[in-house]
């Protein structure tokens, strides 16, 4: 029975992804997967991961490209990215402090049954559109927001002091109020005598 659960499921959340992707521009779909496109190539995934041994959906996301990215290409920090990756953000939602995704503790939505399908793709789709393709351009092309994301999560960029540097010289939005609390963050500055210079007299 989980086999056959999982084949409708997938089937429908690629209905509903489908839907997502065309309200944003550079966003595509395909089989448990979408793709955010910068300058003509993909640079970030948002992926849903089936863990087998139990029976559940976790999303992961990566973004190897963009404007920030190639920003902070430009700097060789003195210490070890946050990352395991060459990614400049990357993200597990099991790893999750908030629980956007799944709203459980482990961070993973369980296969669902058939008749409770069309609950779980509407819950994916709110959060999908609400709160993580928003996150995700943020990390490509520098917005409003981009910097509050670092500041929510620093460990789930490869390096924060950077990406809120670059995300504030590119957007030319630094909030002094941001940057203050970026300067004051030990997850933030792992290096006082490099990251500060870089988060100083942004705004």
């Amino acid at each position: 029975m989980s086999a056959d659960n999982r084949v409708l499921f997938e089937s429908e959340l690629l209905k509903e992804l489908k839907l997502v992707a065309s309200k944003f521009e550079g966003v595509t779909a395909s089989k448990n997967k979408l793709k955010f496109k910068y300058n003509k190539k993909f640079v970030a995934e948002l992926v849903f991961e089936h863990l087998s041994r139990v029976d559940s959906y976790v999303l992961v996301g990566m973004v190897s490209g963009g404007e920030i990215f190639e920003c902070s290409s430009n700097f060789t920090p003195p210490y070890k990215s946050n990352l395991f990756n060459e990614f400049c953000f990357s993200f597990i939602s099991s790893s999750e402090q908030n629980k956007v995704f799944s709203g459980s503790l482990d961070g993973a939505i369980k296969t669902p049954s058939p008749d409770s399908v069309g609950q779980v793709c509407a819950h994916i789709k709110s959060v999908l559109e609400e709160f993580y393709i928003p996150r995700m351009l943020a990390c490509i092309v520098p917005s409003e927001r981009t910097i509050k994301d670092v500041l929510s999560s620093p460990e789930s960029y490869a390096y924060p002091a950077v990406f809120i540097h670059c995300a504030a010289v590119l957007g030319k939005n630094g909030r002094l109020t941001d940057l203050s609390e970026a300067v004051n963050s030990k997850k933030i500055v792992k290096n006082k005598d490099y990251d500060i210079p870089l988060l100083s007299n942004l705004a």
